[in-house]
């Protein structure tokens, strides 16, 4: 395959600019493309368009959070009903009741947030974040996103850790600077729909 040595998209062989970023691409057919950690510490534009993604990811887990824990507060009421907090030892809550918010802001956030962002990019191709920040998921292909893209490329969300390796294997292999690992396996990527500046 050959990419565009500025920004990483892939080209057609006998492709004379890079249709993403218009780069000029004669005779450099033969040099390596950069990794995304090399574009990301050189280009204030690929530095934009990541800092985006992670306040569009920010926005998303709060929203997430903030519903769970409205949920877990109203199903909570029934348990507080007739309980004396004043009664228990010392004023401190009992076992059951940390044990109750510990499975609830946990244990469920991970999935919860797996399924959000599963279902949203999978049936919309976004989350109210990247809606925000002005991105979407798109397939490469220019197919319509589908459940299946949107469990593969969110599957890693389920663990911080594997988020971290997904978006690191992406950043530091040669392609498409928008990819994580598993936007190149399943070929989708993040596009801009609007013009938006963070880093100046």
């Amino acid at each position: 395959m050959v990419y565009c040595w500025k920004c990483g998209s892939e080209l057609r062989e006998d492709a004379g600019f890079c249709p993403k970023c218009g780069a000029s691409v004669r005779g450099t057919m033969g040099v390596e493309s950069p990794t995304g950690f090399e574009l990301l510490r050189d280009d204030k534009n690929i530095q934009n368009h990541w800092a985006r993604r992670v306040i569009a990811f920010v926005i998303d887990a709060v929203i997430v959070t903030v519903a769970l824990a409205i949920i877990a507060a109203v199903v909570s009421i029934p348990f507080l009903i007739g309980l004396n907090f004043a009664s228990t030892t010392g004023g401190a809550f009992p076992a059951w009741w940390n044990a109750w918010w510990g499975v609830w802001l946990g244990g469920l956030i991970p999935v919860v947030v797996f399924l959000y962002f599963f279902l949203a990019e999978g049936l919309y191709g976004r989350t109210l974040g990247k809606e925000i920040m002005g991105l979407r998921v798109q397939r490469v292909d220019g197919k319509p996103m589908d459940l299946r893209n949107g469990f593969v490329r969110n599957i890693s969300k389920i663990y911080w850790i594997l988020l971290l390796i997904d978006v690191a294997v992406g950043l530091g292999t040669h392609g498409e600077m928008s990819q994580k690992w598993s936007d190149r396996y399943i070929g989708t990527k993040v596009e801009e729909r609007t013009r938006m500046t963070i880093i100046p």
